[in-house]
This record gives C-alpha cells, sequence and structure tokens, in this order.
C-alpha cells in the first residue's frame, strides 16, 4: 500500500512537471510570436518609408522637369525641390 502511494505521488509530480514543461513551451512560443510580429512590423515600416522616400524623389524630378521645360531657373529650381544641379541638368 505505501508503495501504491509512493507511485500515485511520484505520478501527480510527473504530471505537474509536464503541465509546467507544457506552460514553459507555451510562454516561449508566445515570447517568439510577438518577437516576430515587432520584426516585421518593422521592416514593414522601414520597406514604407524607402518607398515613400523613392516616390517623394520621382516626384521633384518631375516638378523640376517641368520648371526646367517652362524656363525657370535652375537656381530657384533647386530651392525649391532641393535637388543638385546635376540632377536638374540630367532631366
Amino acid at each position: 500500500m505505501e508503495e501504491n502511494k509512493e507511485m500515485k505521488e511520484a505520478k501527480e509530480k510527473l504530471e505537474v512537471m509536464s503541465e509546467d514543461e507544457r506552460m514553459q513551451i507555451l510562454a516561449e512560443l508566445r515570447e517568439k510570436a510577438i518577437r516576430d510580429e515587432k520584426a516585421v512590423e518593422r521592416f514593414g515600416l522601414k520597406k514604407g518609408i524607402e518607398i515613400g522616400e523613392k516616390r517623394e524623389k520621382r516626384e521633384k524630378r518631375e516638378i523640376a522637369k517641368k520648371m526646367k521645360d517652362n524656363g525657370i531657373e535652375i537656381e530657384i529650381i533647386q530651392k525649391i525641390t532641393n535637388l543638385t544641379q546635376e540632377e536638374i541638368d540630367a532631366l
């Protein structure tokens, strides 16, 4: 009988240990998912900024070209668009 009691206690301890291990694994997986989600957000933000900067540069060139085609002085185009002389000349 004493042996059955000890076996029962050992089995209960094993079940508790197994549950603790499962909870630890779940917590680690949850933390990993949160880190992954934040990494994706950072990447998306970075990519969005890059796209926005490229679009802004392209729009500035389009405006500068129209200004240049309409005879506006290069110095004025530079002040308005922040493009370099070389960038404007290349238009």
